[in-house]
């Protein structure tokens, strides 16, 4: 009858043992997997600690069952949520909107107000009014964030291993941790950073082969583009005897009581946008009329107004200059950008994406090496992988990322080599 009294209780004490030794196994098994730093290393100690603790302060009347399983339970609950804090240490950034998830590729436009972006280690970027940018890359110590045009004012959290990328146009500007403004001028394409705290790098065709380095509280403007033609208008008007032919007589300079005839006064919108008062000179070319306008403008003043335009939110009109600019002067810089800015709008606006590549593709072929290339050959891949054609997206994802391995697309590009056919 003893016997028959013991056995069962020894079965139900040997239940926990094996319980707490597979427990046991699984937690040094599941520690042992992970790569910790020493921070690490002491979390976990302390953790087993505290179930070593559990374990001795269990009752030593009533079941000693229970209190050694509700020890177990207590220390894998323990493991589960060094295990949870761990991954959620490797996880790679995340941000939010006014309160709601981010998505890599997604818009942010700032019209009326500024737009913060707040990322998951307590970074922030914020578009500032007329803005417009998206993140196009995160990762655990990175995000990548496309401006498009405007000014993001940007406070960088500072870690040892960051490597924040802010692309504008051409140009890529390196963050460790620190507080800057950056700004993009798509009509001029004008990169300006100014800084607050802290030092970026700033790479491009046009910059230093090692970079440029700026630190608070310098501030840096750079621009790749040639500065625009002269217009007709502005230049000196040639003499009589410059034009006339070698047989020719030249006439006697005239006497001093002639007086020379005035010149012609230059147009209130070309000298405002010579200031660089580009919605003002759009505002009285309008006023004027644009056929006025467009017959007796240079196609870089054509270029200009159009992205005045574009600016105000007058898409059609914008159009309607851009389109101009390619009429009055083929193969030139401004034709190019026309170009660019028409498949920008297309893009943008309209999500018309055969249109947009299309063109894209008319600014490549004409400025191979220009300034927007890298821009223009990245959209033209998100074209064709909106259109559905992969084949022809990954042709250009690996072209992109042959001749720009490190620009703004460089992650959508190895992102779309990666997806199986």
């Amino acid at each position: 009858m003893g016997m028959t009294e013991r056995q069962p209780r020894e079965a139900v004490e040997s239940a926990p043992r094996r319980i707490g030794r597979k427990v046991a196994g699984l937690q040094d098994e599941a520690l042992g997997r992970l790569l910790r730093t020493s921070a690490d290393e002491r979390l976990a100690a302390v953790y087993k600690r505290e179930a070593a603790a559990s374990l001795r302060q269990a009752a030593p009347g009533g079941h000693p069952w229970r209190s050694r399983g509700l020890a177990l339970l207590i220390a894998a609950a323990l493991v589960v949520a060094a295990l949870f804090w761990m991954r959620r240490r490797d996880e790679s950034l995340s941000y939010e909107v006014a309160g709601t998830s981010g998505a890599l590729g997604q818009w942010v436009a700032a019209d009326g107000s500024p737009v913060a972006l707040d990322f998951s280690d307590g970074s922030l970027v914020t578009v500032e009014p007329g803005g417009r940018a998206r993140v196009t890359a995160l990762g655990r110590r990175r995000a990548d964030v496309l401006l498009e045009r405007g000014t993001l004012h940007v406070r960088v959290v500072h870690r040892q291993d960051n490597a924040w990328v802010i692309a504008s146009g051409p140009f890529l500007v390196h963050v460790v941790g620190t507080e800057f403004d950056v700004a993009w001028d798509a009509s001029h394409d004008t990169l300006s950073v100014r800084m607050d705290s802290g030092r970026v790098r700033v790479e491009g065709p046009c910059v230093e082969a090692d970079g440029r380095f700026v630190s608070a509280p310098e501030t840096l403007r750079v621009s790749c583009s040639a500065p625009p033609a002269p217009s007709p208008h502005d230049r000196p008007t040639p003499s009589p005897s410059a034009s006339a032919p070698a047989a020719a007589t030249v006439e006697a300079p005239p006497s001093p009581s002639t007086t020379a005839p005035s010149a012609a006064p230059v147009p209130g919108w070309r000298s405002k946008l010579q200031a660089g008062q580009f919605r003002e000179a759009f505002a009285e070319a309008e006023s004027l009329g644009l056929d006025a306008v467009i017959a007796s403008a240079t196609g870089a003043e054509l270029l200009d107004l159009g992205s005045a335009a574009r600016l105000a939110g007058k898409g059609q009109v914008a159009a309607q200059l851009y389109q101009a600019t390619r009429k009055r002067s083929p193969g030139s810089e401004a034709a190019a950008n026309a170009a660019y800015q028409l498949g920008r709008m297309a893009f943008d606006g309209r999500g018309a994406w055969a249109e947009a590549e299309k063109w894209f593709a008319s600014y490549l072929a004409e400025r191979p090496g220009g300034s927007l290339a890298p821009e223009a050959l990245g959209r033209s891949m998100e074209c064709a992988k909106n259109r559905g054609d992969s084949a022809r997206a990954k042709d250009l994802a690996a072209r992109y990322l042959e001749r720009y391995p490190k620009g703004a697309h460089a992650s959508l590009a190895a992102g779309l080599l990666r997806e199986s056919p």
